[in-house]
């Protein structure tokens, strides 16, 4: 096996790829609690019409206006990586590269 000790392709992997694991590893779990909630009756109350808002009272903040389809339509998206990172060996490829604790949040 050779061993890779060009200085730049170190760098990569300590500057990105394992920063960026770490990452992934945390998003899958706010993921995952994220949709524990929809699950458990969120998504009943929130809906899914174009035509309802979500009236936080930020607009004057500058915060875009959700609407329920927004808010379903990120849900899509988020049991889409939710799937992606479920399957059989994804969790240890994301895993590998990580050398901190998980923090998430």
């Amino acid at each position: 096996m050779a061993e890779i000790t060009n200085a730049e392709a170190i760098r990569f992997c300590n500057e990105q790829i394992r920063p960026l694991a770490e990452r992934m590893r945390a998003l899958k779990i706010e993921v995952d609690a994220a949709l524990t909630t929809w699950f458990a009756g969120v998504s009943t109350v929130i809906g899914s019409s174009a035509g309802d808002t979500i009236e936080d009272g930020r607009g004057d903040e500058g915060v875009s206006r959700l609407t329920a389809a927004d808010v379903t339509n990120l849900g899509v998206q988020m049991i889409a990586y939710q799937t992606q990172l479920n399957q059989a060996g994804v969790a240890g490829v994301v895993s590998k590269p990580c050398v901190r604790p998980v923090r998430v949040g």
